[in-house]
C-alpha cells in the first residue's frame, strides 16, 4: 500500500477492493428482536459511561479555569497581542 501526500495534513492510500459475491442469509424474527434488545442495552450503557466521562472532563476543565489555566491557543493569541501593542508603542 502506497501513501501519497496530498497536503500538509492529509494523504491518500489506494486499496484494492474485494468484490464479494451475493450471499443468502436467513433471519429469524425472534433472534432479530433479541438482538435489538441487546444492542439497545449496549448503546444505553455506552452512552451512560461516556456521559459520566464527559461530566468528569467538564469538572476538570472548571478546576483548570479556576486555577487560571488557559489553552495554548489563548496564550499564543495573548502573546501576539502583547507583541503588537509593543510594536504600536514603538511606532507611535
Amino acid at each position: 500500500m502506497e501513501a501519497i501526500k496530498i497536503d500538509d495534513s492529509s494523504f491518500e492510500i489506494t486499496k484494492e477492493a474485494v468484490v464479494v459475491e451475493p450471499v443468502k442469509t436467513v433471519y429469524n424474527i425472534d433472534f432479530l428482536k433479541s438482538q435489538e434488545v441487546t444492542i439497545l442495552k449496549d448503546m444505553n450503557s455506552y452512552v451512560e459511561k461516556r456521559q459520566a466521562e464527559l461530566e468528569e472532563v467538564r469538572g476538570l476543565i472548571l478546576q483548570a479555569e479556576k486555577l487560571g489555566l488557559r489553552t495554548k491557543e489563548v496564550i499564543q493569541a495573548e502573546s501576539v497581542t502583547v507583541e503588537e501593542n509593543k510594536l504600536a508603542d514603538i511606532i507611535n
